[in-house]
């Protein structure tokens, strides 16, 4: 038994050191991209570096809220703590939201301008040290997984500002400012599509065609016909909602079965049969 609790320990130990880690290599890279543009005068890299801030809000936001859905339905909470993984959506459209009204004024009071090489140079440093946190967070707890698919996006906008940054110090300033709009404009197709699903969630919108042909099938292979159903997404992968069968079979070991075969399925319903 001791053993075992120092295993877990350790292996606490080992996943706490990653998130550090990732923590760490995230910073970095917002702020070598800060630096690139503040004193290198590249307005791509002053963008990219409020998106990596947002970003790693949104890693924070991660942690809390798959920490508190983890936590058992109590007397508050019913069925569970998972629609709490919505906050993050709402913390996220709100500091990106903030982000971009920083980018539009310092984009809109702009004068030409010079970009030096050493913002380029940066931009190159703050792409390699993304990379590590993606690769960090590839072997961290599941939640942390999620944000290295999410700092992809930050690779994909180092890139740009790579190349506007190089543009910009060996041709033109246009060339930078351009690559500062196109990422300035990527922030609002982000708040845009979180913001759709948001509205998804708050408009309790019923779950996908498929979730309900599945559970016709695991219905009827069990021997029952539905009568009427009504499915409610609490969190994607997870339903509720309640069924009422047509008159046949309501042997209690049947219903049982049935129940626990939906239940693996993360459909949780209240179920009932109808009258003759």
């Amino acid at each position: 038994m001791g053993i075992r609790v120092l295993v877990l320990d350790m292996a606490r130990v080992n996943a706490l050191n990653k998130v550090i880690a990732i923590l760490i290599a995230g910073t970095t890279g917002g702020m070598l991209k800060i630096l690139g543009g503040i004193l290198y005068g590249s307005n791509t890299l002053f963008v990219d570096a409020l998106t990596s801030i947002a970003n790693m809000i949104a890693l924070l936001m991660v942690i809390w809220s798959k920490r508190v859905t983890t936590i058992p339905p109590d007397s508050d909470h019913h069925f569970g703590h998972e629609r709490f993984e919505y906050i993050g959506i709402l913390v996220m459209i709100v500091t990106y939201g903030f982000v971009a009204g920083i980018s539009i004024t310092r984009l809109y009071y702009v004068r030409e301008y010079s970009v030096e090489l050493d913002a380029f140079y940066l931009a190159v440093a703050a792409i390699l040290v993304y990379s590590i946190a993606i690769f960090l967070s590839r072997s961290a707890p599941p939640s942390i997984r999620a944000y290295g698919a999410f700092t992809i996006s930050e690779v994909l906008e180092g890139v740009v500002s790579i190349i506007a940054s190089l543009g910009g110090a060996l041709y033109s300033y246009l060339i930078d400012y351009g690559g500062a709009v196109l990422l300035t404009s990527y922030i609002f197709y982000e708040i845009y599509e979180e913001g759709r699903n948001l509205a998804s969630f708050m408009a309790d919108e019923a779950p996908p065609l498929s979730i309900y042909e599945k559970v016709v099938g695991i219905v009827e292979s069990e021997g029952f016909s539905i009568k009427s159903i009504r499915l409610r997404t609490i969190v994607p992968g997870k339903y509720h909602g309640d069924i009422v069968l047509s008159p046949g079979s309501t042997r209690y070991e049947s219903l049982k079965n049935l129940k626990k075969k939906l239940g693996e399925n993360g459909v949780d319903v209240c179920i009932e049969v109808s009258s003759p």
